[in-house]
């Protein structure tokens, strides 16, 4: 593959993210040093990566698919299903089962997603103001 300036920016961007992003999310960022840089470009040069396994490609539950350095990816995710406020969940805690799985099985386990769902505390407190104002 060619390396571009605009692909060695696209990996920056992820190189330098602490969470996946989407290609919107790179787009947005490239757009005012590139501007005549299209969102099917940065499409194109994400699915070329993941093809090649430079990074990770996940869909969340809002149907948006973010992209992370492949190395640097193996994290897992609490996000809020009101605000979308997410945390980085630090310890693996499939490490255990995923081992299970593999003597259990004999597969050559790979990898694995996790991602869970709920409401944040803030959420929480402003459904639960919400619900006392309506009674």
């Amino acid at each position: 593959m060619k390396n571009t300036k605009q692909r060695c920016a696209i990996m920056q961007i992820l190189k330098q993210s602490s969470d996946p992003v989407s290609a919107e999310d790179i787009f947005a960022a490239l757009k005012a040093e590139y501007p005549s840089l299209a969102l099917s470009t940065v499409y194109r040069n994400l699915e070329r990566f993941a093809g090649d396994g430079l990074i990770k490609k996940d869909v969340w539950r809002d149907g948006i698919v973010r992209y992370s350095i492949a190395q640097e990816h193996h994290g897992h995710y609490l996000i809020c299903t009101e605000c979308s406020a997410k945390i980085r969940i630090e310890d693996c805690p499939l490490t255990g089962i995923e081992q299970g799985l593999a003597r259990d099985t004999g597969y050559e386990i790979e990898g694995h997603t996790l991602t869970i769902y709920g409401k944040c505390p803030k959420c929480v407190r402003r459904e639960k103001a919400r619900d006392a104002q309506d009674r």
